[in-house]
């Protein structure tokens, strides 16, 4: 009997393998959660388990997930997160524009199977990234781009003086990790687990062929309009869940590695040590307490270290010194292709600080048919406000998310779930290299902006 909840695990898993994922910033370019459970509880999971993607949040929660044999979840979101940027330079002309590509759908699929009474298995497979397109046609010169100076010589976002490679600039990363994932129960109140990372990203820049006449880019070429590229990678993730006070407080941690990944090949004259855009090492703690039998309250938090990934926390171009481009090469001003340029070991990046993200959720079990949540999620944006210039290819701004959702199970092996949130607009402002008159910017004269609302749902059997 055993052999049909292994194949039906076996086939989620596969399932979500070749599914596409298209996610956006929520936390940095995490997403606040994984599952229409966790999502609707502003993301909180680490001490509290509650479906097939627990594992997500921390592999030992696994273990403590409400099922006699197995259970699979497969569900998927709408995400729309408008993207907005200001910029007044006196060399990229003005631009006021708001992003295309709005709506995404992000998959979610996981399950766990109770392989005895003290070892769980799973699989979780859990999505991040972010995506930009904007504009970038000058205006009343459409043939300005590619060097075609036919129509006249214009700057606009940032095709500068026509030798940009595209009309439309932005960006496109999707990260995907397959978590599988073991829980083992060391007594009735304490467990510990493990699961083994497998990564994929896929990445793709167009409209940044100008960068080489910024001065920017040490070469033209594996810097932008290079189609998809792709890098692979893995790392580890470890957690442990305890119960206290008759299971009525639970306390859990998770530590995720640092995911290494080959490089994006296409793209190492972008981004920092030859294309090098590992998956940054991130932990967190949580607890989960039952003051009734109805009511769960949960709370985490996590860091995420964002700067340790040169690629992301390099900073970006001197708003102090437009003649000194490169901060980390002070007096250098960017001639060392070798490691000041972009694609460097000191090569300019998005300037991104690492993030701490507070979760705080509930969930009220009314009857037996149904469940309700709530939540809310703080993290403060990676983005400082004197790197505004890049960030306007990934305006990760939004801080505060409120979050709702429900749970119908219609009988005991089916449950369908449902989840809303809504990220509130948050605008930066800042300097940038490239004021309004060619010298230091004193004040502001760029903003980045984001908002965001998601809509979900999940479909769950368990056995």
């Amino acid at each position: 009997m055993k052999s049909m909840p292994r194949k039906a695990l076996a086939l989620a898993v596969a399932a979500a393998v070749v599914f596409p994922i298209s996610a956006s910033a929520t936390n940095g370019y995490f997403l606040i959660g994984f599952g229409a459970k966790s999502r609707a509880m502003g993301g909180a999971g680490v001490a509290y388990g509650q479906d097939g993607l627990a594992a997500a949040a921390n592999p030992a929660a696994m273990a403590d997930v409400e099922v006699d044999t197995m259970r699979v979840d497969v569900g998927g979101e709408l995400f729309h997160p408008p993207r907005a940027v200001k910029h007044d330079s006196a060399a990229l002309g003005q631009t006021d524009a708001r992003s295309g590509a709005n709506l995404f759908l992000i998959p979610n699929m996981g399950g766990i199977f109770k392989f005895n009474r003290d070892i769980t298995v799973g699989m979780a497979v859990v999505g991040a990234g972010l995506g930009t397109r904007y504009d970038q046609t000058v205006p009343g010169n459409p043939t300005c781009v590619n060097g075609d100076t036919s129509g006249g010589v214009g700057s606009t976002f940032f095709n500068f003086n026509c030798n940009a490679d595209s009309t439309t600039v932005g960006v496109s990363l999707m990260q995907m990790q397959m978590l599988p994932s073991v829980a083992y129960r060391l007594n009735r109140n304490h467990y510990i687990g493990g699961s083994v990372a497998i990564a994929v990203q896929t990445f793709r820049a167009f409209g940044l062929g100008a960068f080489e006449d910024l001065g920017f880019a040490a070469s033209d070429e594996n810097v932008s309009g290079e189609g998809n590229d792709w890098s692979y990678g893995g790392g580890i993730r470890l957690g442990g869940l305890h119960k206290f006070s008759d299971g009525t407080l639970t306390f859990g941690w998770n530590w995720a590695s640092r995911v290494y990944m080959t490089e994006f090949d296409k793209y190492r004259n972008l981004f920092a040590e030859q294309g090098d855009f590992d998956i940054p090492m991130h932990y967190a703690i949580g607890i989960a307490v039952k003051p009734t039998d109805k009511l769960t309250i949960a709370a985490d938090v996590q860091r995420i270290e964002f700067s340790s990934i040169k690629s992301v926390g390099n900073p970006g171009p001197n708003v102090l010194d437009p003649g000194d481009l490169n901060p980390l090469c002070p007096g250098d001003d960017g001639i060392d292709p070798d490691r000041c340029k972009l694609g460097g070991n000191d090569g300019m990046g998005f300037g991104w600080k690492d993030q701490t993200v507070f979760k705080l959720g509930f969930n009220y079990d009314h009857n037996s048919r149904w469940s309700y949540r709530a939540g809310v999620n703080y993290g403060k944006s990676p983005i400082p406000d004197d790197q505004v210039l890049f960030n306007m290819l990934a305006p990760a701004t939004v801080e505060w998310h409120a979050t709702l959702g429900a749970s119908y199970r219609p009988s005991q092996n089916v449950e369908w779930s449902f989840n809303y949130m809504h990220a509130f607009e948050n605008v930066i402002k800042g300097p940038t290299a490239f004021g309004p008159t060619g010298e230091p910017v004193v004040g502001e004269n760029a903003s980045i902006a984001m908002r965001q609302n998601s809509l979900g749902i999940s479909f769950g059997f368990k056995m």
